[in-house]
């Protein structure tokens, strides 16, 4: 992870909303500067740092043609990943199965609403994270039952992003 946090599902979520960010900016990355980087509280020679970062990042979406929609290749693997993580701890650890059967009656609606486009579980779970954060910016109101859905699959992503790392300072 490049970015500065230890959460893995907290790091996919952040690529998630920076994808986002540069089609919003339809990648033009003079517009993103004088309307975003610009008003980071940096020096100059930061600043330029981070349009460096940027244009390197909007390449990268194009490169892997995923400038209307889908995810940078990395992120998939990170998913493909903690979901194999995920289907191995539902068997192996009792504590993980039962956040995971707490967050199952929403993982499923989900599931169904996606009408297939959408088979597994960790990214249904980031998905409905991902999708709240957009609710608050756009100052939705939420309802006590996307609440309790949010609830159930921060917990079930905060459990198996604890366990991501512990697997990974243990190899």
């Amino acid at each position: 992870m490049t970015e500065s946090t230890n959460n893995i599902s907290e790091y996919i979520i952040s690529i998630y909303r920076k994808e986002d960010l540069m089609r919003a900016y339809q990648f033009d990355l003079e517009k993103f500067g004088a309307q975003v980087i610009n008003f980071f509280p940096i020096s100059d020679k930061e600043k330029l740092a981070e349009v460096n970062h940027y244009e390197e990042f909007m390449q990268k979406m194009k490169d892997q043609g995923i400038t209307e929609k889908g995810h940078l290749e990395e992120l998939n693997e990170l998913v493909g990943t903690l979901s194999r993580l995920h289907d191995q701890l539902k068997i192996d650890d009792d504590a993980y199965f039962s956040v995971y059967q707490k967050a199952l009656p929403f993982i499923e609606n989900n599931m169904s609403h996606a009408k297939g486009a959408i088979k597994d579980e960790v990214q249904i779970c980031l998905n409905g994270i991902y999708g709240f954060l957009l609710l608050k910016i756009a100052e939705r109101t939420i309802q006590p039952e996307e609440q309790e859905m949010v609830d159930r699959f921060g917990d079930l992503l905060s459990l198996l992003s604890y366990k991501y790392e512990e697997q990974k300072v243990s190899n």
